[in-house]
């Protein structure tokens, strides 16, 4: 049997989960920020933030100066884990192995090799997933492919989901992107 993996990757993991828990912070740019050597650094930025050009790893004085209405929030040391624990448990509905991406921070890994078929086939599996998660008000970007480097790859650097994932997609931009990173560390396309 061919193994097949997808790679769900959770783009505002954390900003997702406080819209569902406060939505009335959907038209309000908000950050999580967490203090480190003395600095509060934003740790996970909403979309509408991340839009005003607030980033990961910007310190939040900074962040407050571009975008004056910005709302910092404070970020609990292990929650993306909880939070990715929980999200895996419900996975598991689609693959019996379901565990944390350590590749991706704010990612699941899924080895479907022999499941897809349960579902009419890849393409309708990976949309029952995204559906799903997308009900529930999460964001997400999957892929699937023949290795877990490919997937982790396809996942994180195309623009949208991948649907389409072959033995061809392992000559693709975001795949050899991802195969690079694996031996330096950083992406260097």
């Amino acid at each position: 049997m061919q193994k097949r993996y997808v790679s769900i990757w959770f783009r505002h993991l954390l900003a997702d989960w406080q819209l569902i828990r406060r939505p009335e912070l959907c038209d309000i740019p908000f950050v999580f920020a967490a203090p480190d050597h003395g600095r509060n650094m934003i740790t996970a930025t909403s979309p509408l933030a991340a839009s005003q050009g607030i980033e990961i790893g910007m310190r939040a004085a900074d962040a407050k100066a571009l975008c004056p209405g910005l709302e910092v929030l404070d970020d609990k040391a292990g929650r993306t884990t909880i939070l990715l624990k929980g999200l895996g448990e419900w996975c598991v509905r689609y693959s019996p192995v379901v565990m944390a991406d350590d590749f991706s921070v704010d990612g699941l890994f899924l080895d479907v090799s022999g499941c897809t078929h349960l579902w009419g086939g890849e393409r309708e599996y990976l949309k029952e997933i995204v559906s799903r998660l997308k009900s529930k008000g999460y964001t997400v970007r999957v892929a699937m492919a023949d290795t877990a480097r490919c997937r982790m790859g396809n996942s994180s650097f195309w623009k949208s989901n991948s649907f389409d994932c072959t033995r061809d997609a392992y000559r693709s931009p975001a795949c050899v992107a991802a195969r690079s990173l694996a031996f330096t560390g950083k992406y260097t396309g």
